[in-house]
């Protein structure tokens, strides 16, 4: 077994989907799957309205997914308490 060389994964997401209330509602991430490894740059990068802010929100704990999962080093953002 060899290791990776950029790293272990430190943020991933896992079919996270953050849909807001209205008539319709708006899905603002539809499933979307990412994993970031220790070592990586990254850049985000997209049209106006295409969730990316969304989706930093959710990395950043400042919002929760509708559904799917955050993981950041091996936590699950979802079962931290909101002091954490």
């Amino acid at each position: 077994m060899t290791a990776d060389p950029l790293g272990e994964a430190v943020l991933a997401l896992c079919d996270v989907k953050k849909s807001y209330p209205g008539t319709p509602p708006i899905h603002a991430l539809a499933g979307v799957d990412l994993e970031i490894r220790r070592g990586e740059l990254v850049a985000v990068v997209g049209p106006s309205g295409s969730g990316k802010s969304t989706m930093l929100n959710m990395m950043g704990a400042l919002d929760r997914p509708t559904s799917g999962s955050v993981v950041v080093e091996g936590r699950d953002l979802s079962r931290l308490s909101d002091r954490r």
